[in-house]
This record gives C-alpha cells, sequence and structure tokens, in this order.
C-alpha cells in the first residue's frame, strides 16, 4: 500500500470524546431499558433544546422570498455586520466598532479557529479545565504549542501561575461563562487577564458562546468592553438564540489588520457564509424587544433546572461541587468516591463507568485536560427537571 504523506496537524485532530459518548450510550440504551424499565438519563450534551425563535425562522424565509441566494460577500454582508455592532453596544457595552473590525463566520467554531490560525504553531495558553475542541481540534490543526493552568478552589484564578504561563506565548483563550466549570469570569478578572497579556504582547482569544446564558441577575463582562488591541473576541447566535444547527457566529477586534487576514482565511475555507442565513441573524441581534424575551424565557428556565440540580448535588456528603454562574454545566469533583488504589485510564474512566451502569450519561474529567481526573461534566441544556431528578437518584446510588 503506498506510503501516502499527509498533513500532520491533520492527522492529529480528533473527534471530540463527547461524540463517542454518545454513540457509546446509545448502544448501551436499549439494553438498560430492557432490563430496567428506565430510559437514561442524558447529561453529555451541549446541545439546547428550545426552538429557535420564529421571528428569525420568518426573516430566514423572507430572505429567501427576496432571492437572497447568491455569493455572500467575503467576510460578511453589511445588514449582518451593522447589527453586530448594533448589538456589541446595546448587550456587551462595547463601542468604537466599525464593519471593518468584524468578521462573520460559520459558527463560533470557524471564529475560533481562524483566531487560533493566526498563531499557528506558536504557542498559546488557556485555563485548564479547557473545551475539549480546543484541545482535540484547534490545537492540533494549528500546530499550538499549547499550555494550561489550572483552575484553583471553586475555580479561582492563580495569577502568579499565569503571569509565568504567558512568558513567550502568542495568546491566552478564555472562554466565559466557562465550558465545563460554569465559571463567569468577574470584569476584574476580565480586566486582569487582559492586562496581563498586554503585558506580555499577547493576544487575548475570548470565547463568548454563553454570554446570555447568565443567572442569578449576573452580568458577562466581554473583554470587547475594554480599550484593547491585543483582544480578538468570538461569538455564536447558537446558545443565544437556540441556532446550533444554523451555524452562525462571527469575531470581533479593534485591530484592524486581524480582520484583512481572517477574511482571506474565512473566503479560502468557506467563500463567506450562506446570504439568507445573514439576513436572518441580522434580525436576530436586531429585534432587542423579541430577542430579549426568548432569552428571557431560556435562561428562566435554564436557572430552574440549575437549581434543582445543585441542591440535589450540594446533598451528596464528599462531593465537591460550585454552583455555575452561566452556561448550563456542572463540574463537581468526585475524587473522595474514587478508590485511592487506582490510577491512569482507571481512575480516570471509574466514575463514568460507573454512572454508565446506573443509566447516567456523563463526560469524564480528563476530555477537559489534565488536572481534572476525578471531575464529572453534568449537562442540563436539554434534560427536563424531573428527568435531572432521576439522575441525581442514580447519581446518590454511586455515591453511597
Amino acid at each position: 500500500m503506498t506510503d501516502y504523506k499527509f498533513s500532520e496537524n491533520l492527522l492529529n485532530v480528533r473527534m471530540s470524546p463527547i461524540v463517542s459518548i454518545s454513540e457509546e450510550v446509545r448502544k448501551l440504551a436499549p439494553e438498560f431499558k430492557a432490563k430496567t424499565g428506565k430510559d437514561f438519563v442524558l447529561f453529555q450534551r451541549g446541545e439546547i433544546d428550545f426552538n429557535t425563535p420564529q421571528y428569525i425562522v420568518e426573516a430566514a424565509k423572507k430572505a429567501l422570498d427576496k432571492g437572497l441566494t447568491k455569493y455572500p460577500k467575503s467576510g460578511g454582508e453589511d445588514l449582518f455586520k451593522e447589527a453586530i455592532i448594533n448589538k456589541l453596544n446595546y448587550f456587551n457595552n462595547a463601542s468604537g466598532f466599525d464593519k471593518e473590525n468584524i468578521v462573520c463566520t460559520y459558527g463560533g467554531q470557524e471564529a475560533l479557529e481562524l483566531s487560533f490560525k493566526l498563531f499557528e504553531g506558536k504557542k498559546g495558553v488557556g485555563f485548564a479545565p479547557c473545551w475539549s475542541c480546543v484541545l482535540e481540534n484547534f490545537v492540533p490543526y494549528c500546530g499550538t504549542d499549547f499550555h494550561q493552568v489550572p483552575l484553583g478552589e471553586d475555580f479561582s484564578i492563580d495569577y502568579d501561575s499565569l503571569d509565568k504561563a504567558l512568558e513567550g506565548a502568542s495568546f491566552f483563550y478564555l472562554n466565559t461563562p466557562q465550558n465545563p466549570t460554569g465559571k463567569l469570569f468577574t470584569k476584574e478578572e476580565v480586566t486582569a487577564i487582559v492586562e496581563l497579556c498586554a503585558k506580555h504582547n499577547s493576544f487575548l482569544i475570548s470565547d463568548e458562546a454563553y454570554e446570555a446564558v447568565i443567572f442569578d441577575g449576573e452580568k458577562h463582562c466581554s473583554p470587547t468592553s475594554l480599550d484593547y488591541e491585543n483582544i480578538i473576541s468570538t461569538f455564536t447566535l447558537s446558545k443565544t438564540f437556540s441556532m446550533t444547527g444554523w451555524r452562525l457566529g462571527y469575531l470581533v477586534t479593534r485591530n484592524k489588520e486581524i480582520p484583512k487576514l481572517l477574511k482571506l482565511g474565512n473566503y479560502t475555507q468557506t467563500a463567506g457564509v450562506t446570504t439568507f442565513l445573514q439576513y436572518a441573524a441580522a434580525e436576530a441581534l436586531n429585534n432587542h424587544e423579541e430577542s430579549q424575551r426568548a432569552i428571557n424565557a431560556m435562561v428562566t428556565e435554564y436557572e430552574k433546572r440549575r437549581n434543582v440540580f445543585y441542591d440535589g448535588l450540594a446533598s451528596i456528603d464528599g462531593l465537591r461541587v460550585t454552583k455555575p454562574k452561566g452556561g448550563f454545566y456542572f463540574f463537581p469533583d468526585f475524587s473522595n468516591f474514587i478508590p485511592k488504589n487506582i490510577s491512569g485510564e482507571e481512575r480516570k474512566l471509574y466514575i463514568y463507568k460507573r454512572l454508565l451502569n446506573e443509566g447516567v450519561a456523563s463526560v469524564y474529567g480528563s476530555c477537559f485536560g489534565n488536572y481534572f481526573d476525578d471531575y464529572i461534566r453534568f449537562s442540563f441544556s436539554t434534560t427536563p427537571v424531573e428527568s435531572i431528578k432521576e439522575g441525581l437518584e442514580r447519581i446518590k446510588k454511586i455515591c453511597g
């Protein structure tokens, strides 16, 4: 057989382990149902179980009726970019942007991949735990030398460790609110991180996918609201507007040289975002009254689920859990329930496998990098309250 010389970077890209977990659950679910008469409780995926608001759907239909089906403008249509500027002012308290500061992308994922690609082969830094797609996709695809700085107790920041890690780094990756912890970085924390990046002449790549899913009356602080040129903020409509399948996102930066480069990258990869979808996206961002109504309904439901889930997890003696301020994930520490004499892969998968045996799908902590092998991620994004309660009973069973 011919020994083909394929791209090392592409060969190192891996499918998200969450996909493999979902496939495993699909295989196990029928047998579990036959044996127990019960369904699996699905806590593994970060999908949205709300429909896209109807006013956005109607805008897409209207765009199709208008014949907006031609090639899109590279980097984004003006009407979408103008809507983004409007949204940045209204929602993020971020002013001073114009169309040259923006690149429209296929989802936040392309925005992040393009941003990482700017620093191909360079040193990057991020907190641990870290979203699995960064570790499995962007880092190997872009040949990034990625260093993780572990968050401390209650997911606090060790600024001395961060300062040291940023030496020689081209960028720092920040996800706020964070997947998998649910940590909402405060304005003081965001400002301190940006200032450390500026000190080391590093860029900040900010991933703000969960910016609208915030609890307890807290506010999301977008780095775009700070007057620094070393910030690239990436956004998606997926979570905010229940549009995961639409694949719509964008990035913004005060550095006007970066969009010139990334517009070319965007054109090379996809030749731009589907025209009629941009029309619908503009309506989503411009119609503040309708969008706020939809967001409020979603957040109210998620906050209810979070509260039920937290009360149940916090009632388990020996389980360490932090209440998430944003997103829809818990990341509790199960170390008190893992035998001391096991290590390696057996330890990483111990709680995950016990949960599977009880009909609970979750994600094991090592999917999110080093340092958190004893942790488990639970998502409540598609799980109604009654199913959460059932899942809690099964979790308590393995902790008994």
